[in-house]
């Protein structure tokens, strides 16, 4: 599967954010209430398919009715996920997919195999954040 050269994940307050306008790691943890029947962690992203996708994912909204991302998105390499995932200490336990919904077609997921230790699992977030090519702050 062809996938696009970025992705797009929604910052959903203010706490994601550190003074100098980049994103904290803790954007990118994965949480075990995300867990899988097959034994993966995801965390949704919209794939940056066109140039509609950051507004559409500016605007999408929670089961409530309240949008969902207030603050912002972060736009990040695949090429960049792909490159720690190569890397001797992750070496695999890292993943993308594209999984539309019924209502977003751009839908995706990056994933971490469930099994990996807490600490391993921050230093792929930390490595994630660091990896972001733009922060889009909602006007």
């Amino acid at each position: 599967m062809k996938y696009p050269d970025t992705c797009i994940k929604g910052i959903p307050n203010d706490d994601f954010l550190i003074e100098d306008g980049s994103v904290a790691s803790h954007l990118f943890y994965f949480k075990q209430v995300h867990k899988r029947d097959d034994g993966w962690i995801e965390q949704s992203i919209n794939w940056n398919d066109d140039d509609f996708v950051v507004e559409f994912t500016f605007n999408q909204r929670k089961e409530n009715g309240e949008v969902q991302f207030k603050v912002g998105l972060t736009s990040i390499p695949r090429e960049g996920i792909d490159n720690l995932n190569e890397q001797p200490t992750v070496n695999g336990i890292l993943a993308y997919e594209r999984q539309p919904l019924g209502d977003n077609p751009y839908h995706g997921n990056i994933m971490i195999r469930a099994d990996v230790p807490k600490p391993t699992m921050k230093k792929i977030a930390a490595h994630l954040a660091s990896i972001v090519t733009e922060v889009i702050l909602k006007q």
